[in-house]
């Protein structure tokens, strides 16, 4: 699945933009830009999945006899320390360069890629663990006298009515795909 999404550039009162001339003639500029970009999701194994990222910074009027783009030596991505996703961690990224043949010449495109690994705590606590209580409860009318019927017939429908509600809570918090994902699974195992 695809998930992709674009903001524009933040709206504030100063202007985010820095330019600087080098005595040797060259020129460095620095745009601040706030985006979003696209990522390669595969929801299969949610929610130990894992998701890929990747934005590409490429010239929009220059080509590569105006203007030549590199990465800087030897720390091209420069990470915050004290930034955190709430759902993901970052497992790793790369970086590449290329010269992108269009009609009009050669382009330098910037690669950037980032590899994050979903932080799965928070689903084990609201979702599996009281799933597998309701499926515990749901073992009690095993252990009543047979003829305690109406007792073994509200547990059953009650821990029945948890789970569903439990299930339709989990789903409602994901993106629909196409495909089964392996926690919906998990819980169709449950009710048999």
């Amino acid at each position: 699945m695809m998930a992709s999404v674009t903001a524009p550039k933040p709206c504030e009162p100063v202007f985010s933009f820095f330019l600087k001339f080098v005595i040797s003639g060259s020129v460095w500029s620095c745009w601040r830009i706030k985006s979003t970009g696209p990522c390669l999701m595969d929801l299969t194994n949610f929610p130990m999945d894992s998701i890929s990222c990747m934005l590409t910074f490429e010239s929009y009027n220059y080509n590569i006899q105006e203007v030549r783009m590199k990465w800087n030596k030897p720390h091209a991505v420069l990470m915050f320390k004290d930034i955190e996703l709430p759902d993901f961690t970052l497992v790793n990224y790369t970086t590449s360069i290329i010269e992108a043949e269009y009609a009009a010449g050669l382009w330098d495109e910037l690669t950037v890629s980032f590899t994050f690994k979903r932080r799965y705590g928070w689903y084990i606590l609201q979702g599996y663990i009281p799933t597998y209580l309701t499926i515990f409860i749901s073992w009690i009318p095993f252990y009543m006298s047979p003829r305690a019927m109406p007792a073994r017939t509200m547990i059953g429908v009650n821990s029945l009515l948890a789970m569903t509600f439990q299930f339709g809570n989990i789903i409602r918090n994901l993106p629909r795909v196409s495909y089964i994902k392996v926690n919906s699974l998990n819980v169709f195992r449950l009710y048999i």
